[in-house]
């Protein structure tokens, strides 16, 4: 993951000084770079399921700015990402020939790991509010959006003094869609991701309906380079 996501980097870094090359002054966009740092939560969970120790998302991608007035002030983005996201918790799974399924450990002192991991291909869709201008790069805004990902690998972790393994593919909504707000000053910026849909599948749902409507939650910072 670490691999891709350094090469995304150069590939985004190499997009973005094409366009800064070909761009006047009154023609300017705000395309960026961002790289963003999440605490992960959720909604919706049943009464016995908690999070445990931090979870985390790390997001980079580049954003394509297209402004829609002559101030240059308002517009749209389009973007694309990797996301590398773990959520540590009390929900053990295992894979058995009917599916996968899953039951809480009620005693979180009885493992010493617990949790998900899965990476995803995002596309961020945002509508666009700053102040800058062509001679101003430190600037306020605000992002509203819409952000569309696919999860192309996860896996679940669990170890104890008794038991250790691990499982991929696990029984998530492969597409995943939330609703974002990105707002702040400059290079520092809140982030929020509300997730829009359930995290498992409903073949996972069916057999666990306590869980069929767990969402993801994210708040954390976003920083934007221009």
């Amino acid at each position: 993951m670490h691999k891709v996501i350094i090469l995304f980097c150069t590939l985004f870094i190499s997009l973005y000084s094409f366009s800064q090359n070909i761009d006047l002054d009154d023609k300017y966009r705000e395309d960026q770079i961002y790289f963003g740092f999440y605490y992960n939560s959720s909604l919706n969970n049943p009464s016995d399921f908690t999070q445990n120790k931090f979870s985390s998302s790390i997001n980079l991608g580049f954003i394509r700015d297209v402004p829609l007035n002559s101030n240059r002030n308002f517009g749209i983005g389009i973007g694309l990402g990797l996301s590398s996201s773990t959520y540590n918790h009390n929900l053990k799974m295992s894979n058995e020939i009917s599916g996968f399924t899953g039951m809480i450990v009620d005693d979180s002192s009885t493992f010493s790991q617990n949790k998900w991991i899965y990476n995803e291909i995002e596309a961020p869709f945002e509508i666009r509010w700053r102040t800058s201008t062509p001679e101003n790069y430190k600037f306020w805004r605000i992002y509203f959006g819409i952000k569309t990902s696919y999860i192309f690998s996860s896996k679940f972790k669990y170890d104890s003094p008794n038991e250790t393994y691990s499982i991929s593919n696990l029984p998530f909504n492969k597409i995943q869609t939330g609703a974002t707000i990105n707002a702040g000053n400059n290079t520092w910026n809140l982030g929020i991701y509300l997730g829009l849909q359930p995290i498992f599948n409903d073949q996972f749902s069916k057999k666990h309906p306590k869980f069929n409507n767990i969402k993801q939650f994210k708040v954390g910072l976003i920083f934007y380079i221009l």
